[in-house]
């Protein structure tokens, strides 16, 4: 009996140290593996999300159509055809959402050689757009994109000649808009190339000095890069 009694005393003395060394191991694991982790984390690179700003630049190649004159005041059914032309831009935008952006761009499109029976000039444009874009998805890097814009244009007919007599250069300004189509590709973290096609309109430009309004469109194949603001 008694030997009983302080066998049982003696197991359960025991089973309670070793409850209380497992214990002691357990948190001391679960302390070390917590501090292992805070440092991980405090080791671990800070990913910043892009702000959804960007810059971008373009050039490109202009197809000029004949304007829409109906008639000019100082010679009747005149239809002066403008040569091809390049032009450079400069813009700057924010994406909205995953599939949305915007974006405020001036281009600048270099002096065409306007020719008519008896008339020539030097034509060149200067356009402000407001533009927004649907981004189409994203496959392999490639997001194809469709989009529209609209704002001003300013006209310049420089050394105007009409029936070999110098009349000095006129210019004005109009409504411009502009629909666009394109596909971007992802060239590095922050870099995108932008290669792209667009419509534009110029409408209603009053060149004064007794010339009549007139309408012009231009197809444009645009090369341009994007750099993404983080």
């Amino acid at each position: 009996m008694r030997c009983s009694w302080w066998s049982s005393r003696l197991a359960r003395g025991v089973c309670g140290a070793g409850g209380a060394l497992m214990l002691a191991v357990c948190s001391a694991s679960a302390a070390d593996i917590g501090s292992s982790a805070d440092d991980l984390l405090a080791k671990a690179p800070v990913i910043e999300d892009e702000s959804g700003w960007y810059l971008r630049g373009d050039i490109g190649y202009v197809v000029n159509e004949t304007p829409d004159w109906s008639q000019l005041d100082f010679t009747p059914s005149v239809d002066p055809a403008i040569d091809d032309a390049w032009l450079i831009g400069l813009g700057v935008g924010v994406r909205l959402a995953d599939w949305l952006r915007a974006d405020l761009t001036v281009d600048y499109r270099g002096k065409a050689d306007v020719s008519a029976q008896g008339f020539s000039a030097d034509f060149s444009t200067a356009t402000a757009l407001a533009n927004l874009y649907v981004d189409l998805g994203s496959w392999k890097g490639l997001t194809p994109y469709v989009g529209a814009g609209v704002g001003a244009g300013y006209v310049s007919l420089t050394d105007v000649e009409l029936l070999g007599a110098d009349i000095g250069d006129t210019d004005g300004w109009g409504v411009a808009w502009a629909l666009m189509a394109g596909v971007v590709v992802a060239v590095a973290p922050n870099w995108q190339v932008d290669v792209g096609y667009r419509y534009l309109s110029l409408d209603s430009v009053d060149l004064g000095g007794g010339v009549p309004d007139f309408q012009q469109s231009a197809h444009e194949i645009r090369l341009g890069a994007r750099y993404l603001i983080d």
